[in-house]
């Protein structure tokens, strides 16, 4: 893996897209953003955007007007041998979802807010909706692979919940999308098709599922 760092670079008209197919909120170590390190054993305070109740950016509840798809949330229990596994299938359903959505031009919040919550399900919502309002048409799907995960404890009150929280290193893959300008011309492409991402998962004990809390580009923009 290639370890030159690259600007993510994106022109003005694809710049809703490119934050849906990362899935990326404006993440900051003020707000508990962090990178995957190789401590098995950090500890993190459970951020408030995971345990409220997903809304949609016009302030609508989870509930969306468009057909379920069929996807389920990911309920497996924390582990030291279950976690990574489930914080990355919960990932891989989230971008299942966009990917579905972002083809057929849906806004529904329904089966995006069974993966995501907080700031991550809105920047999904948000960029949805500014595909659809700019009345751009997206063919192809965003690939990812897992490259490296580790689970760690968190915080709840005064309890510390072991395996609750997972850090993971994603390589997205944008490749095989094309988009279409609303004039007939094809939209640019990023720089940088295939990024680290950074992804947070955790276990929201009062949903009783596996979450995506928060994902950022690697330090603006690594390739791998």
């Amino acid at each position: 893996m290639k370890t030159m760092k690259t600007k993510y670079m994106i022109t003005a008209s694809a710049a809703a897209l490119a934050l849906l197919l990362a899935g990326c909120g404006q993440t900051t170590e003020a707000d508990g953003g962090t990178s995957p390190s190789t401590s098995p054993t950090a500890s993190a305070s459970v951020d408030s955007s995971v345990s409220s109740s997903p809304v949609a950016s016009d302030g609508v509840s989870e509930s969306g007007s468009g057909e379920s798809g069929g996807f389920e949330p990911v309920t497996t229990k924390p582990g030291p041998d279950t976690s990574v596994d489930a914080a990355f299938d919960v990932f891989q359903q989230l971008v299942a979802v966009s990917n579905k959505q972002m083809k057929a031009g849906d806004t529904s919040t329904e089966d995006l807010a069974k993966f995501a919550v907080g700031d991550a399900l809105k920047s999904r919502i948000d960029s949805l909706t500014a595909i659809k309002e700019e009345k751009e048409k997206v063919d192809g799907e965003v690939e990812i692979e897992e490259i490296s995960g580790y689970s760690s404890s968190v915080l709840e009150g005064k309890k510390e919940l072991e395996d609750h929280v997972v850090y993971l290193e994603v390589c997205n893959d944008t490749s095989d999308v094309e988009v279409t300008l609303a004039n007939g011309k094809p939209g640019e492409k990023p720089e940088l098709l295939r990024a680290i991402l950074d992804v947070r998962a955790q276990y929201d004990t009062e949903l009783g599922r596996w979450v995506i809390a928060k994902t950022e580009f690697k330090d603006g923009g690594v390739p791998c």
